[in-house]
């Protein structure tokens, strides 16, 4: 039996759609992480993707369906390799705006060729975009949480396919153009339809799996890593999930909260130089003080590169200036008193809600880039996160 393109292309909509429903009504009708959130997008983006081509297929003339079907098909492969760095405590604020971007792009590459760019017009972007997405997520499931879990196994598998496929679609596109033998007989539009059934059904079921096995191992972690260390500070990824829960309290009381991040320059120099003992000696030296004059009631974390995090509630965003001063102050006494060899440079960045919001990502992410802003300046050892931007509106706002 031979099926024409057009009811492959409704066969391929029935599936999406079927698959994209279940898992998007699976993710509103249970407490989800945002992993979960990214991919339903990326299965409404496939949605969005089948509707457009069958309007394709079915009405002669509607050439600006394939620009709005292939910028939803790359930007619905992009969500899914998000999804995967969501997972991995990865940020993805940058990647997001690159992945808007291409798809953007490859919707502009039809428009601009207009009608009598035929079917395949912008089909550069299309394939490469799918590729290099299909390849990231296929890496990004290989790594962090995700290679701990033997189901992200088969969701790397599916994005690896996929994007060995949509490479070679590019490959005899650019080489032996679109209607060459080899690409329409191995590589056109039935293939892919046939392929994109069965990848949407497996990337589908292993989605959820990992999904609720995510959600499982973070509900176990929690009682676990949420222990306290004995010198009383958190790894980050603890930290910002506490810091979540004390920002979304404060968000619903129109509370101000901030985060203080103390970052301590050239540690790894300072190893060369003098030695690791000597490096330890300040590393903890400094968490000791900030330890000493932390509020009580306040969290201490530390980033990747060692540096601090405080979570804590000021009155003001001059307390919570007067506090990292203090902080910065009492930090260097103590060094000269353990005597330390060397005094290296400390940056104080302090995030705040009324100037970043209630992200806790935003938030941490605020406070260290102030604080290495901090050890940069020769005017001031604490920096507010974006307090200079907040005065340029409030002047702007005034004239």
């Amino acid at each position: 039996m031979t099926l024409d393109l057009l009811t492959l292309t409704l066969m391929t909509a029935l599936v999406v759609h079927v698959a994209g429903v279940l898992f998007i009504v699976e993710t509103l009708l249970r407490k989800e992480d945002r992993s979960g959130r990214v991919w339903a997008l990326a299965f409404l983006a496939a949605m969005l993707t089948t509707e457009a081509y069958m309007v394709w297929a079915a009405a002669d003339g509607a050439w600006w369906a394939v620009a709005v079907g292939n910028g939803t098909f790359v930007a619905g492969t992009g969500l899914l390799w998000l999804g995967c760095r969501t997972i991995n405590d990865r940020p993805i604020q940058r990647q997001s705006i690159a992945v808007a971007a291409v798809g953007a792009a490859a919707a502009l590459a039809v428009v601009l060729e207009g009608p009598g760019g035929g079917d395949w017009a912008g089909y550069w972007l299309l394939f490469g975009g799918n590729a290099a997405f299909a390849a990231l997520g296929a890496v990004e499931s290989a790594r962090g949480t995700m290679r701990r879990s033997g189901t992200a196994l088969g969701l790397g598998l599916v994005l690896g396919i996929e994007s060995v496929f949509f490479l070679s679609r590019l490959v005899v596109a650019a080489t032996l153009g679109t209607d060459d033998e080899v690409f329409t007989t191995y590589l056109g539009s039935e293939v892919a339809g046939i392929l994109t059934i069965v990848l949407t059904i497996v990337s589908v079921v292993v989605a959820s799996v990992l999904r609720a096995e995510h959600v499982r191992m973070r509900g176990a972690d929690d009682s676990a890593v949420l222990a306290i260390a004995p010198d009383g500070v958190l790894l980050r990824s603890t930290f910002l999930r506490v810091l979540g829960g004390r920002l979304m309290r404060a968000n619903r009381r129109e509370e101000l909260f901030g985060v203080l991040a103390v970052h301590i320059d050239a540690l790894p120099r300072i190893a060369t130089a003098f030695g690791v003992d000597e490096a330890e000696h300040v590393r903890q030296t400094v968490r000791a003080a900030a330890r000493r004059l932390s509020p009580t009631t306040a969290v201490l974390g530390a980033d990747e590169d060692g540096t601090l995090l405080l979570a804590f509630q000021p009155g003001s965003l001059a307390e919570a200036r007067q506090l990292a001063a203090r902080v910065h102050r009492a930090m260097l006494d103590q060094l000269r008193t353990a005597g330390a060899t060397v005094m290296p440079a400390i940056g104080m960045g302090v995030s705040l809600t009324s100037i970043v919001g209630y992200d806790h990502r935003a938030i941490v992410d605020g406070a260290v880039s102030a604080a290495k802003r901090a050890i940069d300046s020769d005017d001031t050892s604490v920096v507010v996160a974006g307090e200079e931007d907040a005065r340029v509106r409030t002047e702007k706002s005034a004239l």
